[in-house]
């Protein structure tokens, strides 16, 4: 007989068990008692997955043997947690930690709009005081997304927004839209897989909205290797550049693909060039120009890139 839960949750784990043993404590004061909790480790090297076995019993873990990339193993969390037939999906990352009630406000938050499919709650760096997403805004004609609130001062405003898109470091997702529109696009392997499900769930009638009585921390960037930053890595310099010409050729039709274009070359590139330029990190200068030609790669070539 299949169990069913009034919630899943699906976290991803590498190498950080300390920050994923947190993460999960903190669903226990999210609002909901009934919850089923999977956390895919992708691969780690170390004594994680004894460690969170250890910490918080009550998880079912799902064990990749490699890691498989971020948008893989939560596609594997979700797939496994489809068979609980909750009714809501919550996708977090494992550095990010709620406040009391915060899964309660965002099933609140799906309620009062019912055409939502998509809801995210406010989230703050570990401070408490500056915002890190506070709803996501996308330029089709440019072809880039921003956090527009990003480094602001929380006013502790509390009125929810429709939004073009919700960051999956914190989304609560109903389940008909991952029956409808399908789970995160695995070509984008890291960075951007969130727009992309957001604009598919819209095309689709689903609307996402930002719930700011729900409220998160966050770490920033952990699960790529350095905890509390929002430094431009070589592997987010990468996936940044070329994930937005993905999201172009599979998003974005008729003349507004040229301008997205541009928009990358004119509007991102000189953007990004000086914030590496800014944190002194090395090797991402290179990484984003490789980011870019691939990016590129797969608008004139379509498939052929992923499938090399």
């Amino acid at each position: 007989m299949k169990s069913f839960r009034s919630i899943s949750v699906i976290t991803v784990n590498w190498n950080r068990p300390i920050e994923t043993v947190r993460c999960i404590k903190s669903l226990r004061d999210g609002g909901i008692e009934d919850i089923a909790i999977f956390v895919v480790d992708n691969g780690s090297d170390g004594n994680d997955v004894d460690l969170i076995r250890q910490e918080v019993p009550e998880v079912e873990i799902i064990q990749m043997g490699r890691n498989v990339g971020y948008v893989r193993g939560v596609n594997a969390g979700i797939s496994k947690a489809m068979e609980n037939h909750s009714p809501f999906f919550l996708i977090i990352n494992n550095d990010a930690y709620g406040s009391r009630g915060f899964i309660a406000e965002l099933i609140n938050g799906m309620e009062r709009h019912p055409n939502a499919g998509i809801v995210g709650p406010k989230i703050l760096y570990p401070d408490g005081k500056k915002i890190w997403y506070a709803g996501g805004e996308f330029n089709k004609w440019w072809g880039y997304s921003k956090h527009p609130m990003m480094d602001c001062e929380d006013n502790g405003d509390q009125k929810d927004k429709k939004v073009d898109f919700v960051t999956g470091c914190t989304m609560l997702v109903r389940r008909e839209v991952f029956e409808r529109v399908g789970f995160f696009d695995q070509d984008y392997e890291i960075y951007a897989e969130d727009l992309d499900l957001c604009l598919r769930a819209a095309e689709r009638g689903y609307e996402s909205w930002y719930i700011p009585s729900s409220v998160v921390y966050h770490e920033v960037s952990s699960s790529t290797g350095i905890a509390g930053s929002n430094l431009m890595t070589p592997l987010r310099a990468y996936y940044y550049a070329r994930n937005m010409f993905l999201l172009t050729s599979k998003r974005i039709k008729g003349g507004k693909i040229i301008t997205c274009i541009i928009g990358q070359f004119a509007i991102c590139f000189p953007y990004y060039f000086h914030l590496i330029a800014m944190q002194k990190m090395k090797g991402a200068h290179l990484a984003y120009l490789r980011g870019m030609i691939d990016g590129l790669r797969f608008i004139v070539g379509g498939r052929k890139l992923l499938e090399e």
